[in-house]
């Protein structure tokens, strides 16, 4: 059972870096004009690069994604080889928050085929999040299945998926996320919008679960459904909007969740610039226009403990 499984995926992620895949180092950033701080892990992969772009450009827009899948899957297909196709936050269940490069730089996060994306030009000029989080679940007679084949949990696990009243884009059924990772993301929505400028809006109600024009010239807070017509759900009604909308604005903000997990040892990294020596080499510049596709796969460096029915599904609503 896929939903059983993932607290303890998520430990040895956090513990081990992935058996040592990933290089993990605390993070500890204030936030701005606020008794507020992002805590988090920066997460480096020990042997691959080049999944993201170290050019800047002026950020007007955060883009909300769930990933279709568990941490481990999630983090590998983020930072695959020379491949363009990242985002520089990834939130845990547990609600811990994976760096893997500075929110200044950018990668693809909205899909070739996104509105306004031609050369990338939308990529550039958005700051991507993903929340770890399965996605639309498919009834079947031993429970709920993911979009893998995988029973994610039994219809006696309601802490495990959400029915929402009437289907959206045709799935009715949706996996959970955590209220750690709504504190999370609230703190880090925080942390964003005020270093970078954006204002702490977001896309009206009327338009929130609709793929708009009107995305390319609001400045805000957005997701991935904003900028595709079709094939993503992320993120639509089956999330709570309200609880995020109520802590963004909100004149002061404290998290709620106590987060009771093993910190990383070392010194603690204070800002986005002290990461950048830290980071792999970036992808070259000249790369920056190419276009990439949905080419979906599978992960394939799954623990050797976790059997086929617990496997970290890959990303589906980052366009490879």
């Amino acid at each position: 059972m896929v939903f059983s499984n993932l607290p303890a995926l998520e430990k040895r992620f956090r513990l081990t870096g992935n058996g040592s895949e990933y290089t993990l180092r605390p993070i500890a950033v204030p936030v701005p004009n606020e008794s507020l701080t992002l805590n988090g892990l920066l997460c480096t992969p020990a042997h691959r690069s080049g999944y993201y772009h170290d050019t800047v450009y002026t950020k007007e827009r955060i883009v909300l994604h769930f990933t279709a899948g568990g941490l481990s899957g999630d983090m590998s297909t983020l930072t695959r080889q020379d491949y363009h196709v990242s985002v520089p936050f990834v939130i845990a269940r547990d609600g811990t928050i994976y760096q893997l490069f500075s929110a200044k730089f950018w990668s693809g996060n909205l899909g070739g085929d996104a509105l306004g994306n031609a050369a990338n030009n939308q990529d550039k000029r958005t700051i991507g999040i993903e929340i770890s989080n399965y996605g639309p679940l498919t009834p079947k007679p031993d429970g709920l299945q993911t979009i893998y084949g995988d029973t994610y949990c039994t219809l006696t696990q309601p802490d495990a998926f959400q029915k929402i009243p009437a289907p959206f884009r045709g799935q009715s059924n949706y996996a959970t996320f955590t209220d750690e990772q709504y504190d999370s993301l609230i703190v880090l929505l925080r942390y964003l919008t005020t270093q970078y400028g954006i204002p702490r809006q977001f896309i009206p109600e009327p338009k929130r679960y609709l793929t708009t024009p009107d995305v390319l010239t609001f400045k805000g807070i957005v997701s991935h459904i904003n900028y595709r017509a079709s094939g993503k759900w992320d993120l639509g009604p089956a999330f709570n909007w309200s609880r995020v909308l109520t802590g963004v604005k909100a004149a002061a903000f404290t998290p709620k969740q106590s987060r009771d997990f093993e910190l990383i040892e070392g010194p603690v990294l204070t800002s986005e610039e002290a990461m950048i020596p830290l980071l792999p080499q970036a992808r070259s510049a000249a790369w920056e226009d190419e276009p990439y596709n949905d080419t979906e796969v599978r992960p394939v460096d799954v623990p050797e403990a976790v059997s086929e029915s617990t496997q970290s599904g890959v990303i589906i609503n980052i366009n490879k």
